[in-house]
């Protein structure tokens, strides 16, 4: 049995050269979500993940192996990262405004062996965008971002949806591929009863669907849901599905989803720093360490101390109630984040380890707000 496969799976030899707070990852770990990721589609083509989790080119070229070419985004930088990774298409699930027009345009340009796309949801924007690519003799590829409960983005899809949809097709240089839907407010535990939420959420667009196709035909994509509702659109006909989070897995979508079986494929390696009382100690993993949304005591999961309690969290310090245990100032404490996405990117890089020796590093490539544009 390899040692990623057994119940210490996440410990490090020479764990005493490595200075903390840092961030593990396991490649085998992060192969096996793949693959699982793959065993829940009837075909890779029915995936674009989103590569806001990880960031970074190793963990994308994991998946073109796999056969995954289309990805989606929230960033230019993300974008770039993917084109340089040779991904045939990306989507920029995001509004551009002000200078990220300029920059999509650069990005067309430079890499155009890359269809990209974005995200429009007002006429205005739509406008805006046409102007820009008109007068750079560029075309751009749009999504229509449908709004069904989010309320972040996006504009109902029985509340104007085809009348941008309509304005979209008339300008001269978007290309209008198709709908973009996003509907991370729906988290149930129960998987029926968050079925049945995304279905209500989603009979609209259903309607849209068909009114597309009658004015327009077939040929349009559908790009839906994240990872709560995954299980769920992955059996609609001919919905393209955009988890992300599942290259590294967390505690938070362990818990809420437990249909969903990933493995935990990142580990945050910290140490105890001080003692301050019998039952304190004071641990390496501020908040500009970990994701600090949420509450205190959901922030973080112990591996080997399901039962601590966190007290306080600064932007260095992470006080935490051991209760009984007995640790030493230095010793090493290893801890799965509840949301890996936002901690990932307060690091530049991520430790490798495989067969519970380091390896070597990753780069958050795309952690950057600019790589070369």
């Amino acid at each position: 049995m390899m040692l990623e496969d057994s119940q210490d799976w996440y410990t490090v030899k020479g764990i005493e050269t490595i200075d903390s707070p840092a961030l593990l990852v396991y490649p085998k770990r992060v192969r096996n979500n793949i693959k699982q990721l793959k065993s829940m589609v009837s075909d890779p083509e029915r995936l674009q993940p989103h590569v806001k989790t990880f960031k970074c080119r190793e963990v994308v070229d994991m998946l073109m192996e796999d056969g995954i070419s289309k990805f989606k985004c929230a960033t230019i930088a993300e974008a770039e990262m993917l084109a340089m990774a040779g991904a045939s298409e990306v989507l920029i699930a995001y509004p551009m405004v002000g200078p990220k027009v300029n920059r999509m345009i650069k990005l067309v340009l430079a890499y155009q062996d890359t269809q990209f796309s974005c995200l429009v949801d007002c006429p205005e924007q739509a406008q805006h965008l046409s102007d820009h690519t008109y007068q750079a003799d560029v075309y751009l590829r749009i999504y229509v971002d449908l709004n069904v409960g989010t309320n972040r983005t996006g504009i109902a899809p029985d509340g104007g949806a085809m009348d941008l949809y309509d304005f979209c097709k008339t300008t001269s240089h978007l290309i209008t591929m198709g709908l973009h839907i996003y509907d991370g407010h729906i988290r149930q535990l129960d998987l029926e009863k968050r079925k049945e939420k995304c279905d209500q959420a989603f009979e609209p667009v259903n309607r849209l669907i068909r009114t597309i196709k009658e004015k327009y035909g077939k040929d349009f994509n559908v790009i839906a849901g994240g990872t709560p509702t995954f299980p769920v659109h992955k059996d609609r006909e001919g919905v393209i599905c955009s988890p992300g989070t599942f290259a590294y897995w967390d505690k938070g979508y362990h818990d809420a989803l437990p249909e969903q079986q990933f493995e935990y494929a990142a580990v945050l390696l910290c140490r105890v720093i001080s003692r301050p009382a019998p039952n304190l100690i004071c641990l390496d993993l501020g908040y500009k360490s970990i994701a600090s949304e949420g509450t205190l005591e959901s922030r973080t999961w112990f591996l080997e101390h399901p039962k601590w309690k966190i007290l306080s969290h600064h932007e260095e310090h992470m006080v935490v109630d051991i209760g009984e245990d007995y640790l030493v100032v230095g010793q090493v404490v290893y801890a799965i984040p509840n949301h890996i996405c936002p901690t990932v990117a307060m690091y530049d890089k991520v430790l490798t380890v495989m067969e519970g020796r380091l390896t070597g590093c990753w780069k958050t490539l795309s952690r950057k707000r600019k790589i070369n544009i």
